[in-house]
């Protein structure tokens, strides 16, 4: 069992008469004395238009201007500011430079703005404990996860108190059309809930009207969020050792901020969408996605080339208007996985290139692919694939996993 600073146990949300039919939790679970691992006094945020948060969580990713090519999901620039590897300083930042890889040390404290070194990149995020990146509401208290070592699964959501580091951080999986939980976040040091079962949206749905399917998108994820606050509630009350409550607000809302959607197919669109227009998240990946154009020519060829991939001119008839608003998230904060033999792979690029994700598209199961320089990767291999388990039969396919989801060095590769 691994020993942590003890910190103030959170307040328990008390579930009420909420009777979930979303999720089957399971009654048992171990309980045991582990904490979360707070960090110090946060450091001072950058400009307001980076993602570094005003108290200095740094939980965003590298700003726009900092470049495609050093854009990785960590650190804090500044407009203007570039990121060096092994933490670096971006001009307007208040971030001190990060020694040695993955170090993130902050002046005034062991904030978690830095970028983590190294060729996958993420940021260290042990102890976000700050204000909102986003803008919303803070966190009610600091995370204190006291669980006994090892996995606590309930139905959908659950989470792995073996990782080094607890994140602070949780998925919301859409899956296809209802997700679950995966091991693979939670060993990283995730939380993990999958959304129940839905009804998908019709997609891409443009005959005659390119705003429907956004509109119908959006009603799915209110559903989800209102699935995923009642099973945080529930959760944070039978299990408070887990400490499920930290990412609701103080009116119990759910704190975005601390969310990375994800999805795969129809759900990987949906989570783009959550990340675009409903809610400021921290992290927005899409496996098999995101799509909502008819704009592409099918299967993508190597060499990856955007010319014959779809039609960069195509007519906006043919492209849903969701893609066309702007972002409520920084788009340093979105990812991409696909498949070259997917015949939806055109017109995922073509979204890409219009949402304007960073970097260019990069074939990433290959040998010396340079993962460093996009946030679009695309397989070689492989068709309409999930990459949810984090195929090991795929070269860098664990790599690109721990760049788009952020994981810390001392969290990737864990043997257990």
């Amino acid at each position: 069992m691994k020993v942590r600073m003890t910190v103030s146990r959170p307040a328990v949300i008390a579930a009420g008469a909420l009777a979930l039919a979303f999720f089957p939790l399971a009654v048992a679970c171990s309980s045991g004395s582990k904490t979360g691992t707070p960090a110090g006094a946060p450091a001072p945020g950058g400009a307001s238009g980076g993602p570094l948060s005003a108290a200095g969580t740094g939980v965003g990713g590298s700003s726009a201007t900092a470049g495609a090519a050093a854009s990785m999901p960590g650190g804090g620039a500044a407009a203007g500011g570039g990121i060096a590897t092994g933490g670096g300083v971006a001009t307007g930042s208040t971030v001190a430079a990060g020694g040695s890889a993955g170090s993130d040390t902050a002046s005034g404290g062991s904030g978690v703005g830095g970028m983590a070194g190294g060729s996958a990149g993420a940021m260290s995020m042990a102890g976000t404990n700050g204000a909102d990146p986003c803008g919303g509401m803070p966190p009610t208290h600091k995370l204190n996860v006291q669980a006994a070592s090892g996995q606590h699964v309930h139905g959908n959501a659950g989470l792995d108190t073996r990782a080094k580091t607890m994140l602070g951080k949780l998925i919301v999986d859409y899956g296809v059309d209802g997700g679950s939980y995966t091991p693979f976040f939670g060993k990283r040091g995730y939380h993990v809930i999958g959304v129940p079962h839905y009804t998908a949206c019709p997609a891409p749905d443009l005959v005659g009207d390119r705003t429907r399917v956004g509109t119908c998108r959006l009603g799915e994820i209110q559903a989800a969020e209102k699935a995923v606050v009642a099973t945080l509630t529930q959760l944070q009350g039978q299990y408070p050792e887990e400490d499920w409550g930290y990412f609701l607000d103080a009116n119990g809302k759910l704190r975005w901020s601390d969310v990375a959607t994800t999805g795969f197919s129809h759900g990987s669109t949906t989570a783009a969408v959550t990340a675009r227009i409903y809610a400021c998240v921290w992290r927005a990946v899409s496996r098999s996605g995101p799509r909502d154009n008819t704009c592409g020519n099918g299967v993508c060829k190597l060499p990856l080339d955007p010319a014959t991939a779809y039609n960069a001119n195509c007519a906006d008839d043919n492209v849903a208007d969701w893609l066309d608003q702007p972002s409520k998230t920084p788009m340093d904060r979105f990812y991409s996985m696909v498949g070259m033999q997917d015949e939806q792979c055109g017109d995922i690029m073509f979204n890409t290139f219009r949402t304007k994700y960073l970097g260019v598209p990069v074939v990433f199961d290959i040998a010396g692919a340079d993962l460093s320089t996009s946030h679009q990767f695309f397989s070689s291999t492989r068709g309409h694939h999930s990459f949810l388990d984090i195929d090991t039969t795929i070269l860098n396919s664990v790599a690109i996993g721990d760049i788009a989801f952020a994981i810390p060095p001392e969290n990737r590769n864990p043997n257990f």
